[in-house]
């Protein structure tokens, strides 16, 4: 599932290809048909990314709310485009570009009130200008959740996906199973941190890449195009070397290293 760093990416994009413009808007598919003719010929004013939601606002018109869930994309068409292909289920045209999301689980139109209340479920988003991380902090707090397991809770914090999760855990030297209301919030506090630091960096870029300036050297020493990640997918611990350790959790897969997380930092949640 796409991470905020991808929606807010998305949303930049958006922005520079299609905001302020009239665009010709169309459907292939009729789950959305009706709702494309009604955009057609409007001027979208901006692309908004929440969490792993993304919004578009059109002028004196509707919302339009968007999840990628597992499979969905958007993908840039080169002009002229291409004929529509039976999966778009939105195609966004410009003179700049042309975009066709495709697989998505939602894309609606939705009120004012509906907006509100979607963002009202959302917990502080990690890659917003100014986050509230001091509400984020003190809801993991609340939490004897395992601290990997309430990373994902979009209610406590909105954007960070099952890579953040795993890498910014290992960089902190945090178990993944250590209850979250056992951290200080010293710790909290850096963990926020580092999970801003990557997901920012990886607006910016396309390929998401974890590695710190420090360890680049040698993550291209162990693979011969540049590691990207320190444990997430990998079988070895890029800085001790030992096994990585691989787990459901959330209805994902944890990776974590036994060195440098180990199980002893597990403390018992609060009673």
């Amino acid at each position: 599932m796409p991470e905020g760093n991808v929606i807010h990416r998305l949303a930049r994009a958006h922005d520079r290809d299609l905001a302020g413009r009239r665009l010709a808007v169309s459907a292939a598919q009729k789950r959305f048909a009706k709702e494309a003719r009604a955009l057609d010929g409007r001027v979208l004013d901006r692309a908004e990314a929440r969490g792993k939601h993304l919004f578009h606002h059109w002028r004196h018109g509707p919302i339009v709310h968007i999840h990628l869930g597992m499979f969905g994309d958007f993908y840039r068409r080169e002009l002229p485009a291409p004929p529509l292909r039976p999966t778009v289920r939105l195609r966004l045209a410009s003179r700049a570009a042309v975009w066709d999301l495709i697989g998505p689980p939602t894309c609606e139109i939705v009120t004012e009130d509906e907006y509100a209340a979607i963002l009202a479920r959302l917990g502080p988003d990690i890659l917003s200008a100014r986050p509230d991380a001091r509400r984020a902090l003190e809801r993991l707090k609340r939490t004897d959740a395992p601290i990997a397991h309430a990373l994902l809770d979009q209610r406590i914090v909105s954007g960070i996906g099952n890579i953040y999760r795993a890498e910014a855990l290992f960089l902190d030297g945090l178990h993944p199973l250590r209850p979250a209301s056992s951290l200080t919030m010293d710790e909290l506090e850096k963990l926020w941190t580092t999970v801003r630091r990557m997901m920012r960096r990886g607006v910016a870029r396309p390929r998401i890449s974890t590695i710190e300036p420090a360890d680049r050297i040698r993550a291209r020493r162990a693979e011969p195009d540049g590691r990207s990640f320190y444990v997430y997918g990998e079988s070895l611990c890029l800085r001790c070397g030992s096994s990585v350790r691989s787990f459901p959790l959330s209805g994902r897969t944890m990776y974590a290293c036994p060195v440098c997380q180990p199980a002893a930092s597990v403390p018992r949640a609060r009673k």
